[in-house]
């Protein structure tokens, strides 16, 4: 069976993908991180250092969140195709975050709430019918402020 996947957008990448590194890294570098690489190698994001252990993290824009995360969502979704981070079996942790539009937010959500039981489709305007994320519960996810 074959993936329904969004269409990869330059235009959203080139817009988003710079500042939201730039503001995981500064996060994390906040929290006595030491980055080990931030270079674009179509891998995780930032690759960082803290206490002898090694993090792997990946940054998203969720562009429609404006402001305080609404109460009536109930879910943070990642999409499917960071499946392919979580295959690659790390020696680390690896750690997503999801950021607000003006990326003075975020939740960060650990990969071990990434499970094939929370990966079911989605729905919304711009969202290809049959497309496949994980739904994690806001609950679980810790917010962060930037």
């Amino acid at each position: 069976m074959a993936q329904v996947r969004k269409q990869f957008s330059k235009a959203l990448y080139e817009a988003y993908d710079g500042p939201a590194r730039t503001a995981l890294v500064l996060f994390l570098e906040s929290k006595g991180h030491t980055i080990v690489n931030n270079e674009e190698n179509y891998s995780v994001d930032v690759v960082s250092q803290k206490g002898g252990h090694t993090y792997f993290n990946e940054a998203e824009v969720k562009t429609g969140w404006k402001s305080d995360w609404p109460v009536d969502w109930k879910e943070i979704r990642i999409p499917e195709r960071k499946q392919r981070l979580l295959d690659k079996n790390v020696d680390g942790f690896l750690n997503f975050y999801v950021f607000r539009a003006d990326l003075k937010q975020a939740w960060r959500i650990k990969d071990t709430l990434l499970t094939k039981d929370s990966l079911r489709e989605a729905k919304g305007r711009y969202i290809k019918k049959g497309e496949l994320f994980f739904h994690v519960p806001y609950t679980k996810a810790e917010l962060i402020n930037t």
